[in-house]
């Protein structure tokens, strides 16, 4: 199975660390998922809801605005606040 590494980040440290599958980041252009072997890039987040998925079920991380990256299959975003949210 394919995977992501994805790290969510506040100054406070970190929000979620986890190997996922899909990730749907909300930034300044639109929705954007995010696959296994995704082209690098830089992006701005916008405040919204990251949503990502993996073998064992989905999560949902409420941000606000920050900055993303994507390299070699890892997924990070800085931003200033998150809060994964249960179901």
């Amino acid at each position: 199975m394919d995977e992501i590494m994805l790290h969510i980040v506040t100054g406070d440290g970190p929000v979620l660390e986890q190997a996922v599958e899909y990730v749907n980041l909300p930034t300044t252009f639109g929705s954007l998922g995010v696959l296994t072997n995704h082209a690098p890039m830089v992006c701005t987040v916008e405040a919204g809801m990251i949503r990502c998925r993996w073998s064992g079920g989905e999560t949902r991380v409420r941000v606000s605005s920050g900055v993303a990256s994507v390299e070699h299959n890892e997924l990070t975003v800085l931003v200033s606040s998150g809060q994964v949210l249960e179901d």
